[in-house]
C-alpha cells in the first residue's frame, strides 16, 4: 500500500523535482553573482570592521543597485511551500472521489483509515522532503544576503531554517483536508491557498513578535546602530528625552522644543547645524533611544518554536482529514 501510494505521487513528484531544480539553478547563477561583488568590491573586508567604526554606506548602497531587484522574487519564493504542499495534498482525497476509485480500495478489504494513511503518509513524506530541499537552496543563496543585511529575521526568515520544510507539511496537509471536505480537487487547491495564508499571516505579523519577551535598551541617542548587523531583530524604537517624553519613533525625531538648548553649534557647509554637534548636545541633554528587539541568538529558538507550530496545526489537519473521510466519503 504504501509502494503504491509512493506511484501514485510520481508525476507530481516528478513537478516537484522539476520546480526545485529551476529554483536551484537560478539560486546558483545569482547566489555566486552575489558572492563575487561581495568579495570583490571589498564589501566583505569593511563589514569585518564595522564594528571598529568602519563606513560601508557606499559599498552597500552599490550592492543593493546591483542586487536589489532581486527582491521581486521573494513573493513567488514565499509562496512555493502552499504550491507544492497543495499540488500534491489536494488532489490525494479529491480526485479518488471524483474519479470514484477510492470504493475500489474499500471493497479489497483495506479500511479507509489504512487508504487515507499510507496515501497522507506518502504526501507528508514528499511535502517534508521538497521542504527539506528547498531550505538547502535557500541556505546556499541567502548566506551572501544575511552578511550583508545583518538580520536574519528579515523579510528573509521565511525561507530559512526549518520553517519551509513545516510551512509545506501544513500546507500538504491542508491540502488532504480540503480535498476530503469539499471533493473536488480545484476547489480543494483554491481551499488550500486561502487556508495556509490566513494560518501564516497572522502568524507573522502578530505571533511571532512575540514568542519570546523582546529586550529593552536604553541607549545615547545616535547609538541604535549598534544593533546593526548582530542579526538582532528590531520591534520598536522610540527616543525620548530626559523625562521620558516621547520625541520620535523608528527614526522621526521632533527636536524643535529642545534643540534651543543647545546653543552656538558649528554648521556644515549647507548652512545646517552639523549632525555630530546637534547628536553630541542632545546626548549631553539625556536624549536617548529605547529600543525594544528579539536578539540574534534567538534566531533557531523561533525557528523551532514556530515549525511546532506550524506542524502541530498540520496534526490537526490530518486528524480532521480521517474524520472526514470515515464520516463524509461513500
Amino acid at each position: 500500500m504504501i509502494a503504491w501510494s509512493f506511484r501514485r505521487l510520481r508525476f507530481e513528484m516528478l513537478a516537484l523535482a522539476g520546480a526545485l531544480v529551476g529554483v536551484g539553478v537560478l539560486a546558483l547563477i545569482t547566489g555566486r553573482a552575489m558572492s563575487h561583488t561581495y568579495h570583490s568590491s571589498g564589501l566583505a573586508e569593511c563589514l569585518a570592521q564595522r564594528a571598529s567604526g568602519a563606513d560601508c554606506a557606499d559599498l552597500l548602497d552599490q550592492f543593493d543597485r546591483q542586487f536589489g531587484g532581486l527582491q521581486i522574487l521573494i513573493i513567488p519564493l514565499v509562496l512555493l511551500p502552499v504550491v507544492l504542499g497543495a499540488f500534491i495534498g489536494s488532489p490525494l482525497v479529491a480526485r479518488e472521489v471524483e474519479a470514484g476509485t477510492h470504493r475500489f480500495f474499500w471493497t479489497q478489504g483495506i479500511t479507509r483509515s489504512r487508504w487515507l494513511g499510507s496515501s497522507a503518509g506518502a504526501v507528508v513524506a514528499t511535502a517534508a522532503g521538497a521542504g527539506a530541499l528547498y531550505s538547502l537552496i535557500a541556505l546556499a543563496w541567502l548566506d551572501v544576503t544575511n552578511r550583508v543585511s545583518g538580520d536574519r529575521f528579515s523579510s528573509l526568515y521565511d525561507f530559512q531554517g526549518v520553517i519551509p520544510i513545516a510551512a509545506t507539511v501544513l500546507a500538504a496537509a491542508l491540502g488532504v483536508l480540503a480535498g476530503a471536505v469539499l471533493r473536488r480537487t480545484v476547489p480543494a487547491m483554491a481551499a488550500t491557498f486561502a487556508a495556509f495564508i490566513a494560518i501564516r499571516l497572522p502568524l507573522a505579523l502578530f505571533v511571532r513578535p512575540h514568542l519570546a519577551t523582546p529586550v529593552t535598551a536604553s541607549l545615547p541617542f545616535g547609538d541604535d546602530d549598534l544593533l546593526e548587523g548582530t542579526d538582532a531583530w528590531v520591534l520598536s524604537n522610540v527616543t525620548v528625552d530626559a523625562t521620558g517624553r516621547v520625541l520620535g519613533r523608528d527614526g522621526s525625531l521632533d527636536v524643535s522644543g529642545i534643540i534651543g538648548r543647545c546653543p552656538s553649534l558649528p554648521r556644515d557647509t549647507s548652512g545646517f547645524p552639523a549632525r555630530e554637534a546637534v547628536d553630541a548636545c542632545l546626548r549631553e541633554l539625556g536624549v536617548r533611544s529605547v529600543v525594544k528587539y528579539q536578539p540574534g541568538n534567538r534566531f533557531w529558538t523561533f525557528q523551532l518554536i514556530e515549525s511546532g507550530m506550524l506542524l502541530g496545526v498540520a496534526a490537526v489537519a490530518l486528524a480532521l482529514a480521517f474524520v472526514a473521510v470515515r464520516r463524509r466519503i461513500t
